[in-house]
């Protein structure tokens, strides 16, 4: 099998944005290298087929725009080329290593046997195609406040799954129920394969859909680790699936897009109740106004 290596030389300040950029259009990993002080080159791989060339576009219009958002590219090279399957693909396995988030989580490949600390919870991810390694920092937000917010027995949806990382570690950290969604069948896949790998399939229900379209009653946490111009649309739909007294925990927000997903939740009825900052990278936990909260009171339903 053929497979179109994607090399992105950047700077240092846009290595998180470049690589979730790669994540995203599915190459399956990163593979990151310096080559000299002050360049990072990033490396992903498609498999040859009919949607390379606009995935191939759309990575380079992605890159080109983050300068837009203040974060400098340069040299922002972006090279392609076509290799023989020889394990090129798989090569960023041999960078994801496991690695703890926060007080309790643990974060480890399939694929490696190494003992967790003591006292650590396990997730044991293969992320295959799907994103959600639990390396961006967008995640590891989420994954923060998961483990502050969670008390037991919450209902949860995680809209925009990936992997199912957000997921799992819900149901592993108390989680009554967790519905994972995402729009992607071959995340969906990947998803399900986690979540019965961890062994809390009976209480994670992984399926396709389109963010919160058909989802019916009400969640205590909304997990959304989305691009700023997605929440943009979901911030309005949210609030009438929040239980009394519920969190979005709104992530994946570039820092100069702050202000612009806070406005607009702001117009859904929701104030921020925290932001969390890891560098250009912030997550809002957003919760319903006193008046919306009311509101909702009333009516309720299964997941």
């Amino acid at each position: 099998m053929k497979w179109v290596e994607i090399t992105v030389t950047t700077a240092p300040q846009a290595v998180e944005a470049v690589a979730n950029i790669l994540l995203e259009c599915r190459t399956g990993g990163v593979e990151e290298a310096h080559p000299s002080a002050g360049v990072v080159r990033l490396r992903g791989y498609l498999p040859v087929g009919p949607a390379v060339e606009v995935i191939l576009a759309t990575i380079e219009r992605r890159v080109r725009a983050l300068p837009e958002f203040g974060l400098d590219i340069a040299p922002g090279r972006i090279e392609t080329t076509v290799v023989e399957d020889s394990g090129w693909a798989h090569a960023w396995k041999n960078h994801f290593k496991p690695f703890p988030v926060g007080h309790r989580l643990w974060i480890t490949p399939t694929w490696r046997d190494a003992p967790p600390p003591p006292e650590r919870i396990v997730i044991r991810l293969d992320p295959g195609m799907a994103f959600g390694s639990g390396l961006h920092a967008s995640t590891q937000l989420c994954l923060a406040v998961l483990e502050d917010r969670m008390r037991g027995g919450e209902r949860v949806f995680d809209i925009g799954a990936g992997s199912g990382i957000l997921s799992i570690a819900a149901a592993k950290l108390g989680a009554g129920a967790v519905l994972a969604v995402d729009v992607d069948p071959v995340a969906v896949d990947v998803a399900r394969q986690n979540v019965a790998y961890n062994g809390v399939a009976s209480r994670v229900d992984v399926r396709t859909g389109n963010l919160l379209d058909g989802i019916a009653g009400r969640a205590d946490i909304i997990l959304a680790n989305l691009t700023a111009d997605i929440h943009l649309d979901f911030l309005s739909a949210a609030p009438a699936q929040m239980a009394p007294g519920g969190v979005i925990v709104a992530s994946g927000i570039v820092a100069d897009r702050q202000l612009e997903v806070e406005a607009v939740a702001r117009a859904c009825g929701l104030r921020v109740d925290e932001v969390r900052r890891d560098a250009e990278w912030r997550c809002l936990v957003l919760m319903a106004n006193r008046e919306q909260g009311t509101a909702n009171r009333g009516s309720s339903g299964g997941v």
